[in-house]
């Protein structure tokens, strides 16, 4: 009996559409292995790759590069050498016919709403089916709901996941004043609580990671897991140059350079990034924001918050992600990892590992969730 497996254009973000086939990594007529990277494709956010979902032969490329196509189109064909033309060209014309009837089971784009909280709001954007269950997402300093794009549709085939938006950044309202780090748990806390009553599996990177433990610490018998992603707060050690270049850069090529200390691939940065991320940083009250928040994650002596005592009396599961060539946030020392927690290093990835290597932080995040 043949085996034939598609290869289709990926829905990387509950609000991507459509994404432009830049690179077939392999040729059509060579060998594949499942998990293999074998095509690139770029949206509006990024640049990333589709991995083989089998191992057999890329039998036919059905979209050349330079393609653009919507969400769930059918980019190319692996079969085994057991499958004939005849079955490849109407595995092909089923594919069209399924993809025009809606049926392909992507789905269209999500919409994010708004919380109202005191002081402000906070943007989140929900997918997945109901529960009583629910992954938190919880982005970095200067990111937003992007920073997941990679995740949170993939997450939500299993089960519930609410994307936020930290205040002062993407769509939330900035923060100002005093106790700006209590401030912001505070809001996400209460925007959780309206969209997410049951029991909470949070996942956060970097900044978020120090929001996720304050959040985990004041509600352990809410809190069923925790997967932090190079968390700040287990170590001392850390530059502020990063924050403060995030900051000061007002035009494209100063924040290119800097965003691509994020990535051991800077690649995966494109244009559109580049520009949306410029955009939010010139809006009214975001400078002051970030500035504020800055301060509350580093100063000339390292890192000021300090998670390592929080983490260690939490009854959760807890995973730690770390990309081996993060420029960011250094990789603690083991003495520094409390023992409760599962450290995890992913090589050849810099500070965004949920972007550069998804596939295996979104295998640790369901494995830590089914533990909690």
């Amino acid at each position: 009996m043949s085996s034939i497996e598609a290869v289709t254009v990926p829905k990387w973000g509950m609000t991507m559409t459509e994404g432009k086939i830049t690179q077939w990594m392999v040729g059509e007529g060579g060998p594949v292995t499942r998990g293999q990277e074998i095509l690139e494709i770029e949206t509006t956010k990024v640049t990333n790759v589709v991995e083989a979902a089998a191992t057999g032969t890329l039998r036919r490329i059905v979209l050349n590069e330079g393609t653009t196509a919507p969400v769930g189109a059918l980019a190319g064909v692996i079969a085994d050498e057991a499958a004939t033309p005849e079955e490849i060209d109407a595995f092909i014309a089923s594919y069209a016919d399924r993809l025009g009837s809606g049926d392909e089971g992507e789905g269209g784009a999500s919409v994010p709403r708004t919380i109202t909280v005191d002081g402000g709001t906070v943007n989140v954007l929900e997918a997945g089916p109901e529960s009583d269950e629910t992954v938190v997402l919880l982005h970095g300093f200067g990111g937003d709901l992007s920073t997941w794009l990679f995740n949170q549709s993939a997450l939500a085939e299993k089960m519930r996941v609410v994307a936020v938006d930290l205040p002062g950044h993407g769509a939330s309202s900035p923060i100002a004043g005093e106790d700006v780090f209590l401030k912001i748990v505070a809001a996400v806390e209460a925007a959780v609580d309206a969209v997410a009553p049951g029991k909470l599996h949070l996942v956060a990177h970097s900044f978020g990671g120090a929001v996720a433990a304050a959040i985990a610490t004041n509600r352990p018998s809410r809190v069923g897991s925790l997967t932090l992603i190079a968390p700040i707060g287990l170590s001392r050690q850390m530059s502020r140059d990063f924050l403060v270049d995030f900051i000061a850069a007002e035009r494209r090529r100063q924040l290119s350079s800097v965003l691509e200390r994020l990535f051991a691939d800077p690649s995966k940065i494109t244009s559109d990034m580049v520009e949306g991320t410029l955009r939010f940083k010139r809006l009214e009250g975001v400078p002051e924001a970030l500035s504020a928040i800055a301060d509350t994650i580093a100063d000339d002596s390292g890192q000021v918050q300090s998670i390592g005592g929080q983490l260690k009396d939490l009854p959760c599961p807890v995973t730690i992600l770390w990309g081996d060539r993060d420029e960011i946030v250094p990789l603690p020392q083991s003495t520094e990892v409390p023992a409760n927690a599962r450290l995890r290093i992913i090589p050849d990835v810099g500070h965004m590992p949920q972007m550069e290597a998804s596939s295996a932080v979104n295998d640790a995040i369901l494995e830590t969730f089914q533990r909690g």
